[in-house]
């Protein structure tokens, strides 16, 4: 593709660059560029690509993108935005798959994977099994392969690939989860989607945001790129968005729940159609989820009572609340809370679902917003029977450190213990389970790693349930 194709729909500032120029890829990464490929320097949250300029140079890349003229002579282009100028750049150099199919995206702190699931489910259920791609922060799932995501919402070298390759196979719908940061970035501006959703709004990426509302504000940069658009009437900021709601409450989209248990969920659908609805997957935080996938589903045309039966057979999402039983018979529950918000609806679930003692078992990430490790410790010993505090990815900062601020927001009078090795944590929790209790494992949910000064290692709490099982 040429150069000047490449840059098609980008506004550019200056060019002193041969338009005819053949290009065969666009990165953002340096050690990546090589002849034939454009290299666009753009500003991250601690580097900025235009120190590594001549380093792409050395390498022979063709041209460079960038927001101010190189110090060196070479052939570039600069450009208002370099991320969008990146964002767009992808897509162009992968024929725009974008505009060659129906697109959804889910923002919100809590629920976007589960909610993208769902409607991915439902469209695959209805349209069929390779109709649609799904691009989430578990799985990216395209044409029946499946690819473990990296991040949220991938690299735009990464995410318009996965659109191309969808397109290629035939898919019809692509079915996103839009972070906060990927929107900061502009990774989706080439993007316009059918139907967007924000699920709600709790503290989370305060490292990057300082403020809820600055959080809030990069959220709603998902509502321009949409045709329509609905939001949560029941959390008390995406209530303010103009648009049509979902609530439990009463709205325009609402979910009549009729039972709760630990093995699904049964509701009322009142949407544009009245269905009702069963779902495997359990908690009053799932009805959302799916009341959330239903009204996006019929705001795209699809009836609402086909969606609801489509959802039927939705199995759930890996380390999404997902229940294992142990030997000893009590449950162990492995979920992503990692948050506030998600932690207390987490343990408030489990709280409804069981009768006997909840063991509750987290830590909070290192290099991440420090004010919520209190708030966190507050509200597991507040609903927990036993609080077991322990690491969870403590990154550059020492885990000892991460358990102290958690203790600050501890009740003292409530029953906790620290242990700070987190597979140690694990099975002192499992092992003192006794039949009818819950041990809640928080935070990890489908993450397959742990992450501390030393790198990134192996860490597999099913595997570690396993294992207790098995009498290790």
């Amino acid at each position: 593709m040429r150069l000047d194709d490449i840059l098609y729909g980008t506004d550019v500032i200056a060019a002193c660059a041969d338009a005819s120029a053949d290009i065969k890829d666009v990165v953002n990464d340096s050690d990546k560029a090589a002849p034939h490929t454009v290299f666009c320097a753009c500003r991250g949250e601690r580097e900025n690509g235009e120190d590594y300029i001549a380093q792409a140079l050395q390498r022979r890349c063709a041209a460079v993108i960038c927001e101010h003229a190189p110090a060196v002579p070479c052939a570039y282009v600069t450009v208002p935005d370099a991320r969008e100028a990146y964002a767009r750049a992808c897509a162009r150099i992968n024929g725009d798959p974008q505009k060659k199919l129906r697109l959804f995206a889910v923002t919100g702190t809590n629920g976007k994977t589960t909610t993208t699931s769902m409607l991915h489910h439902i469209l695959c259920r209805l349209y069929g099994k390779d109709s649609a791609a799904l691009i989430g922060g578990v799985d990216n799932i395209v044409c029946g392969n499946r690819y473990r995501a990296e991040m949220t919402t991938p690299d735009p070298h990464e995410l318009y690939a996965y659109l191309a390759q969808a397109v290629k196979g035939g898919a019809r719908y692509g079915v996103i989860e839009a972070s906060s940061h990927a929107l900061d970035y502009k990774k989706l501006v080439p993007c316009r989607f059918d139907v967007g959703a924000m699920t709600n709004l709790t503290e989370d990426h305060l490292d990057h945001h300082k403020t809820m509302d600055e959080y809030f504000i990069s959220k709603q940069k998902l509502i321009p790129l949409c045709g329509r658009f609905v939001s949560n009437e029941d959390d008390v900021y995406t209530r303010r968005i103009d648009c049509p709601h979902f609530s439990l409450y009463g709205a325009e989209f609402t979910a009549e729940i009729i039972s709760l248990d630990k093995n699904g969920s049964v509701f009322r659908y009142h949407g544009m159609t009245d269905a009702d609805c069963r779902i495997s997957v359990c908690g009053k935080f799932n009805v959302y989820n799916a009341l959330a996938a239903l009204c996006m589903a019929e705001l795209a045309g699809t009836d609402g009572k086909y969606a609801a039966d489509a959802l039927s057979d939705f199995q759930g999402v890996r380390g999404r609340f997902t229940v294992h039983e142990l030997k000893n018979g009590a449950d162990a529950v492995i979920d992503y809370a990692h948050t506030p918000d998600a932690l207390e609806n987490a343990l408030l679930t489990a709280r409804q679902l069981y009768k006997d003692r909840l063991i509750s078992v987290f830590g909070c990430g290192g290099d991440r917003d420090r004010n919520k490790r209190a708030v966190m410790g507050a509200i597991s010993s507040r609903i927990a029977d036993l609080t077991v505090i322990t690491e969870d990815n403590s990154r550059s900062e020492e885990p000892g450190a991460i358990i102290k601020d958690i203790l600050k927001g501890v009740d003292k009078n409530s029953a906790y213990k620290v242990i700070e090795d987190r597979k140690s944590a694990i099975l002192y929790a499992l092992g003192i389970a006794r039949g009818g209790d819950v041990v809640l494992l928080a935070g990890k949910g489908h993450e397959d790693y742990e992450t501390d000064r030393e790198g990134k290692r192996p860490f597999s709490e099913a595997e570690i349930i396993r294992e207790f099982n098995n009498g290790g």
